[in-house]
């Protein structure tokens, strides 16, 4: 997964706020999309952007002090044509035109906006934003009337917009994926399938969508709560369930089709956790059945019993060496 990690803080210090401010514009027109962008003039530049390129999509943080974004014809009629999904993040309105229809943006509000068309907004603050862009031609063959309407909002509601907007940000955050093809390739299906159906998507392709993207998403969440939460000795797949929104026999069969229960996998992290402990030093004067529990064992004899099967040893002959 190629990446792009760029801070005003890499401007040349030297130069003077509005030269920074020229020089940023000139170096970014290509990525952000040709447009005027003016300044703040009453505010000293700065600018933040990540972006993750996972197959013919991307996901992107964009923060900076810039005003005014304004892309009239001229600037769209060679430009590339995506549809850019993105929530904003700022906690100032941001006022938004396209086409016909004017638009005061909250913190958490959630757009679809078509690249191709002409738009102009304002930001009295410091505009932030975490977005996907998917090519239009690529989310049209699944969702025909994706890009009706120039721009929309996303319906909080709607659980494949909520998935997205976590699905973005886990995969600005996410190291990994840069050194696995085939993880990168499969995340990139899942945000084009969430995007799919944020947009509403309708019948087969909304099905299939839900099979591959929602899925996935939901998976990836209730996995993290477990790993947050795995040596809590009462943890109980009714506690994920309620943390994820699921029920308890739908998050069963996510994790089942995944290869491993939640017994397995609470069993394997806690078992980690406390072989983990046991290699540290710092722990030697630690008392076994103290390491059980706070890996989240209350039952030590159970403990001794799946660590020998797990690791061929007791955790005492283990600690020992």
């Amino acid at each position: 997964m190629q990446k792009i990690d760029f801070s005003s803080d890499s401007l040349p210090a030297h130069l003077s706020d509005k030269d920074r401010f020229r020089l940023w514009r000139d170096m970014w027109m290509e990525q952000l999309g040709a447009a005027e962008i003016r300044h703040a003039e009453d505010k000293r530049f700065a600018t933040a952007t990540k972006m993750r390129f996972v197959g013919d999509l991307r996901v992107g943080l964009f923060e900076t002090t810039t005003e005014y974004y304004v892309r009239t014809r001229r600037h769209v009629a060679n430009d590339r044509d995506d549809i850019f999904v993105g929530f904003y993040r700022s906690p100032r309105p941001q006022v938004w035109s396209v086409a016909d229809r004017d638009l005061s943006l909250q913190h958490g509000d959630g757009i679809a906006y078509n690249v191709a068309q002409p738009c102009r907004s304002f930001t009295d603050g410091v505009t932030s934003w975490v977005l996907a862009s998917i090519p239009r031609a690529l989310l049209l063959r699944q969702a025909p009337h994706a890009d009706d309407r120039p721009v929309t909002r996303l319906d909080p509601a709607n659980p494949a917009v909520r998935h997205l907007e976590r699905t973005i940000d886990f995969l600005l955050q996410s190291e990994e994926l840069e050194a696995a093809p085939a993880l990168s390739r499969q995340a990139g299906e899942s945000l084009a399938d969430l995007i799919v159906l944020a947009l509403g998507a309708k019948g087969d392709a909304a099905e299939i969508a839900i099979g591959r993207g929602l899925r996935a998403a939901r998976l990836r969440e209730a996995v993290a709560v477990i790993e947050a939460r795995f040596a809590d000795p009462a943890l109980s797949t009714e506690m994920v369930a309620r943390a994820v929104g699921l029920s308890r026999r739908y998050l069963n069969t996510l994790l089942q089709e995944s290869g491993r229960t939640f017994a397995e996998r609470v069993l394997e992290l806690r078992l980690q956790k406390a072989c983990a402990m046991l290699s540290d030093i710092r722990n030697d004067a630690t008392k076994v059945s103290d390491i059980a529990l706070a890996a989240g064992f209350n039952d030590v004899s159970y403990f001794n019993r799946r660590f020998r099967v797990r690791f061929g040893a007791s955790p005492t002959q283990y600690r020992g060496g």
